[in-house]
Order: structure tokens, then C-alpha cells, then sequence
């Protein structure tokens, strides 16, 4: 009973932990301010769908409705400008994430969807038919699974690299004849052999299950009230884009692909996320510990913004690669968790959780593909009703285009822009509601979209100029450069996200102190 005592102190403990500097006049997040957004969001969704054919709506209800809406909007809208999570700096930042990214979909779902698209979210029903697993190419690893494939071209991925990637123990089968000798010599290569792909099997883990997926629109709207609160419950929870027609919730974009299982799903915690967790927070406590902790009994405001670059240049890169090496494996390892405990409730969209990494980072040889990861699958609607979209109306106001021609900068720098304001704003709640202050993140992310527009450019005028030279489109060392260019974009525009992350003292309560 006593640690429980402790515990119930500790979580509503109004005293602010150190390194915390919430926005000035913000007060303690309690119960009330935390459970009245979402609960009157789906209040509000109670009157989305249609009535019953029988029913009428009428302008009560729309003006009920729409009220529900505003009230929850503004709601969510508020949670991280009038309020904080005193015990925890991470726990505030992500406030802010709920806080904008609640506030959007409640504008999205009940003003910007229907009023300008006449578009109101379906059911989306998905099955999954178990195939014959598709026999290993002769020119592709056999521990390359296709599931790794995200459907996105590579623009820096050259014929050879690509198409020639050759397994070890393929080529040597290839070009080795078959010897009857038992020597000690012949023998060493097999048990070599044997271990490496030992090795490999382990590092990959089970195979994923080869399935044919079908995705079914339900027709009509539901009819009781039962039915009704169904929906309307599993509107609200589908942030990932699936279950309903919001978005794309896969990135792999084909019916012929892989589901991964249970088993897949724990062998990545344990054997992928796991072990890049522990390394990486490794890291950062060493950093910190043994440079950053001096600074901890300084003033706050006595602190250079620039602290981070107090670091040496190559502490700073390795800071900069933990902490994103941080974020990515926690996301998969939350992906993966809430993937296993959600699995009973197959085959509801609710347990479907789509690979959230689709290429392996060796895979990457550009940033476009790097940004092409699932991982903003949760912000997919947000990025492109609020950004991609509007990036491309200016696209094509300012160029004179038609609504049928591609506005891909547009469509980038929009996605980019949008993402930026979403993580300057959540971390402004951190850093005493100063913009300056977070505008590392926002560089960060606007950084990265321009390098997807240069690189693509860079592409195309390189490829022109060897087809007028006669030369080949793709040259083998194409990808090697790739993978230097999007480590280098990462790694430099990343000081800028590190930056805010250490004045914050986001880097400090990771490192436990």
C-alpha cells in the first residue's frame, strides 16, 4: 500500500520536475482538462454519419452538431497552450502533439470534409487470403523479404546495385563446382556457410505470412443507435489512417503483399528495437553525463540556446544519430507492442497495424525514400489536408497550372512546411512558449523538404545529361553516393532538432536525470 501511496503522489504531484519550463501561466494537466476533448468529439460524431432513411436532419441537429464540434476544437486546441504534465517534459511535448493534432481533425472531419469535399468517412473493411509464398528471385537475396519492398523508386538506386545484389552464399554455390574431398579446407567454407546464414536467419527473423488484401467500402451509413455509437467510437481511434476512407493506411500500395505476424512482431522487439533502444539511449546518457550535466545547476535562463553546440563537432553528429535512431526504434517497439495486444481483435481494423519501416536502412540511398517510411502514417491526413493540399493549390496558382498537371514542390514543401509547424509547436510547450526557441525543429523539417526538391532535380538533369552523352542512366556508384547524401542532409539539418531537444532538457530526462 505504501508504494502505491508513493506512486499516486508522484503522478499527481503538482510540483514541476526540474528542467521543465512549461509556457508561462499554463497550470497542471488534471483530469477534467484531459477526458473532456475526446469525449465530446465523439459525442460530436454521434451526428456525422446520415440519419436513418426514416430520419430527418434537421437544422437543429446540424447546429448541435456543428457546436459539439467547435467546443471540441477548441478543446484540443487549448490543451497545450493552458496546460502541462508537470512530472515529465516528454509527456508535455507530446500535449502538444495531441493537442494540434485533435483540434485539426475535428476541423477536418466536420467542416473541411464535408462542406468543401462532401466527403464523410466510410467503414473500410479489410480481408487477407493467405497465397502461395512467391519463390526467391535468382538475382535477389534470400533473406530479402518482399514486404521490405515501400513501393517507392529509388531515384539514386542504380541498375547494379539494385538488381545484382547478390547473396554470398548464392554466388559462391553459382561459381564453386561441387568437390568430393574431405579436407578440413573444403569442409570450412560449408560451416561458414552455415553460420552465416544462421546468422542472417536470426538477424530476420520469421517469415512474414504472403497474403492477398482486399479492401472493401462499406455502402451504406449505420441505422441504429447501437450501430451508430460503434462507429462513431471507431472513427475516433482511427488515427492511423485505417478502418475508414481517410487515407492511404499502407504505403506498400499493392494487393499481392506480406502480412506480418505475432512472431514477426516479437522477434523485432526483442532482436531489432530492443537492442537499437538500448545503444542509442546508451549513447545519450553518456552525452549527456559527460558533457551536459555541468550545465544542470546552472539558471535556466544563464543557459545558452547553444548549448548543443558547446559539444565537439563529432559528439554533436553522434548525439544527432542517437537521438533519431531513438525515435525510429521507439516507434516500431510501440508499433509492435500495440500490434501483439491488439492481435485478438483480428480481423477488425483495430488489429491491423501495417509494416511501420518498409525499407531497410541499407535500402536507403536518397532522403526522399528515407521520408518515405511509414512512420507518418499517424499524421498522413493531417500533412495532407493541411500542407500537401495547399502546397499544391499555390503550386499551381502561382505557375499557372491546371488542376489535372502534378505540383509536386508544392505537394513536398507543403507536407514539409505543415510537419514543421506541428513539432515547433509542440516543443514551444517546453521551451516557455518562445518561437525562436523552437525553431530548430521547424528548420529541421523545412530543411529536409528542399533536399527532397534538390535531389529530385539533381536527378533528372544528371540522367538528361548522360542520355545526351550516351552514357548509361544509372551508373553503379550512384547509390553509394545516395547513401552518403541522405546520411549527410539527416545528420546536418538533425543539429538543428538536437539543438532544441538539449535546451529543452528533453535529452536530460532521457538520460534519467
Amino acid at each position: 500500500m505504501e508504494i502505491l501511496s508513493n506512486l499516486w503522489d508522484q503522478v499527481f504531484n503538482p510540483e514541476i520536475r526540474p528542467g521543465l519550463h512549461p509556457i508561462p501561466g499554463s497550470v497542471p494537466l488534471t483530469l477534467e482538462a484531459a477526458v473532456c476533448p475526446p469525449l465530446v468529439y465523439y459525442i460530436a460524431l454521434l451526428f456525422l454519419a446520415p440519419p436513418p432513411p426514416n430520419g430527418i436532419e434537421t437544422t437543429p441537429i446540424k447546429l448541435l452538431r456543428n457546436s459539439l464540434a467547435i467546443l471540441a476544437g477548441v478543446l484540443f486546441f487549448r490543451l497545450p497552450l493552458a496546460y502541462h504534465v508537470p512530472q515529465s517534459i516528454g509527456l508535455t511535448y507530446q500535449l502538444g502533439l495531441v493537442g494540434l493534432y485533435g483540434g485539426c481533425r475535428v476541423v477536418d472531419a466536420f467542416f473541411i470534409s464535408p462542406y468543401l469535399f462532401g466527403h464523410i468517412p466510410r467503414r473500410v473493411r479489410y480481408e487477407h487470403v493467405s497465397r502461395p509464398s512467391t519463390p526467391a528471385l535468382e538475382h535477389k537475396p534470400q533473406n530479402l523479404k518482399e514486404w521490405s519492398n515501400g513501393g517507392v523508386k529509388d531515384p539514386f538506386m542504380g541498375i547494379n546495385d539494385a538488381s545484382n545484389r547478390v547473396s554470398h552464399r548464392a554466388r559462391k554455390e553459382k561459381s564453386t563446382p561441387p568437390s568430393t574431398s574431405t579436407s578440413s579446407d573444403t569442409r570450412r567454407p560449408s560451416i561458414m556457410d552455415h553460420a552465416e546464414d544462421y546468422f542472417s536467419r536470426t538477424l530476420s527473423g520469421p517469415d512474414p505470412k504472403p497474403v492477398y488484401e482486399t479492401a472493401h467500402t462499406e455502402e451504406g451509413w449505420p441505422q441504429t443507435f447501437l450501430e451508430r455509437a460503434s462507429w462513431a467510437f471507431e472513427l475516433e481511434l482511427s488515427m492511423r489512417g485505417i478502418g475508414f476512407t481517410w487515407t492511404t493506411a499502407d504505403v506498400r500500395h499493392t494487393r499481392r503483399t506480406w502480412l506480418p505476424t505475432v512472431s514477426n512482431r516479437v522477434h523485432s522487439l526483442f532482436l531489432r528495437s530492443g537492442p537499437v533502444l538500448f545503444v542509442a539511449w546508451t549513447i545519450i546518457k553518456y552525452t549527456y553525463t559527460t558533457y551536459l550535466f555541468p550545465y544542470a545547476d546552472i539558471s535556466w535562463d544563464e543557459q545558452p540556446y547553444h548549448l548543443f553546440d558547446t559539444l565537439p563537432l563529432a559528439n554533436q553528429l553522434l548525439l544527432t544519430g542517437a537521438l533519431g535512431a531513438f525515435l525510429m526504434a521507439a516507434f516500431s517497439f510501440g508499433h509492435s507492442l500495440f500490434a501483439i495486444v491488439l492481435h485478438p481483435l483480428s480481423p477488425s481494423p483495430l488489429a491491423f497495424f501495417p509494416p511501420l519501416y518498409t525499407t531497410r536502412v541499407w535500402d536507403i540511398t536518397s532522403v526522399r525514400r528515407f521520408w518515405s517510411y511509414g512512420w507518418h502514417r499517424l499524421f498522413a491526413r493531417l500533412f495532407l489536408v493541411y500542407g500537401v493540399w495547399p502546397g499544391e493549390w499555390l503550386e499551381r496558382k502561382l505557375l499557372g497550372k491546371r488542376a489535372d498537371q502534378p505540383a509536386d514542390i508544392g505537394k513536398v514543401l507543403g507536407g514539409f512546411g505543415s510537419s514543421a509547424f506541428v513539432h515547433a509547436f509542440s516543443v514551444r510547450g517546453v521551451l516557455e512558449g518562445n518561437w525562436f526557441m523552437a525553431a530548430g525543429e521547424a528548420k529541421f523539417f523545412a530543411l529536409n523538404g528542399v533536399a527532397v526538391v534538390v535531389e529530385g532535380i539533381v536527378v533528372r538533369v544528371v540522367r538528361a545529361v548522360r542520355t545526351q552523352r550516351g552514357w548509361p542512366s544509372e551508373m553503379w556508384y550512384d547509390a553509394w553516393f545516395g547513401r552518403v547524401w541522405w546520411i549527410a542532409v539527416l545528420l546536418g539539418t538533425g543539429r538543428n532538432f538536437a539543438r532544441g531537444w538539449v535546451k529543452a532538457c528533453l535529452v536530460r530526462e532521457m538520460a534519467f536525470m
